[in-house]
């Protein structure tokens, strides 16, 4: 994929999507959207992914089946909400299926390696379980709040720029981060990795 596409062809994902290059599955489109939306649509399936390398696992599929099903946007409302829905939807029905099914079989790669010399793995350990944690208490957020907080803290995208992807105005986004946030605060099992991450 290249990294941008032409300062011409890219198309403000908060303004409506030109639905003839979304349905012909333009390719410069496509990748701009992919570009774009993949990092909201990761944290909105961050939740129901085992770790890190799972939910990337995941991504990739939401994205197949939003190729597959791209016939049934229909422009009711942003493109990128239409996606995110897509994408857990995709989720909840793997998490359904395999609950039905039992428990997965663990592969001999995911058991662990030795330890080396290199970074300390509890410490190691200990990040990815805060930002695990992070992650699937931002997926416990309504969908409008979760999005305005990877927009504009995870992507630190202002406050326009995000009030324009989202559809709302500024003094909106400003009230969902401030209830989202709110929302965070009160989950005592992220108190302390929500203060490392915003610094505080």
């Amino acid at each position: 994929m290249n990294s941008a596409a032409p300062a011409g062809d890219r198309q403000d994902i908060g303004e409506p999507i030109d639905l003839a290059r979304l349905y012909a599955r333009d390719p410069r489109l496509l990748t701009q959207l992919v570009q774009d939306l993949s990092p909201r649509i990761w944290v909105a399936i961050r939740s129901y992914a085992r770790d890190d390398d799972h939910a990337d696992d995941l991504l990739q599929d939401c994205w197949v089946r939003i190729l597959e099903r791209l016939e049934g946007f229909k422009q009711r409302g942003p493109f990128s909400a239409w996606a995110i829905a897509v994408s857990t939807n995709l989720c909840k029905v793997r998490v359904r299926k395999k609950k039905l099914a039992g428990a997965e079989p663990v592969a001999l790669e995911n058991i662990g390696e030795l330890p080396g010399s290199g970074p300390d793995p509890l410490d190691d350990l200990q990040a990815r379980r805060e930002r695990n944690t992070l992650y699937g208490a931002l997926g416990t957020l309504p969908g409008r709040e979760r999005e305005a907080i990877v927009l504009r803290v995870l992507e630190g995208r202002d406050v326009w720029e995000t009030a324009s992807t989202l559809g709302v105005t500024p003094d909106t986004v400003r009230s969902l981060l401030q209830r989202g946030m709110y929302r965070l605060r009160r989950m005592p099992r992220i108190r302390v990795p929500l203060g490392e991450w915003m610094g505080e």
